[in-house]
């Protein structure tokens, strides 16, 4: 299978114009089209966005693997050493404003003198809403 296909049959499975598709990506409707129709392909950038987008994998995009059968990253904790309590709360912050991964709890404590900051992300919440650069 090729990728334009690949594209087409996971946007109408989705149920979204070619339109609605091409405003997510930022793309030229004419561009969607030429991929569809296998005038030409995605810039080798697009792959990530598009895989994200359609909650794929870039191997599943190019026919290299199933995509029922991939395992997928769904949450992460992650730990911080900071200076203080205050730079954890401005990381918290910035984790919070970013849309992907989606900052789902975080625990700051302190240990003599470090600050610990703990953060959990989501990776596959609200996908749908994402607008890509």
């Amino acid at each position: 299978m090729d990728i334009g296909r690949t594209i087409k049959e996971l946007r109408q499975k989705r149920g979204i114009t070619q339109e609605e598709f091409s405003e997510a990506l930022r793309v030229s409707v004419q561009t969607v089209s030429r991929w569809e129709n296998g005038v030409n392909a995605p810039d080798l950038s697009m792959l990530p966005q598009l895989a994200v987008y359609f909650k794929v994998t870039t191997d599943y995009l190019l026919g290299l693997e199933r995509n029922d059968t991939m395992a997928k990253l769904i949450k992460t904790t992650e730990t911080f050493e900071m200076t203080s309590k205050q730079e954890a709360e401005e990381m918290v912050l910035k984790f919070k404003g970013e849309k992907f991964p989606v900052l789902k709890d975080y625990k700051i404590t302190a240990e003599g003198n470090k600050t610990i900051l703990e953060v959990t992300k989501e990776f596959n919440s609200e996908l749908d809403e994402m607008k890509f650069n």
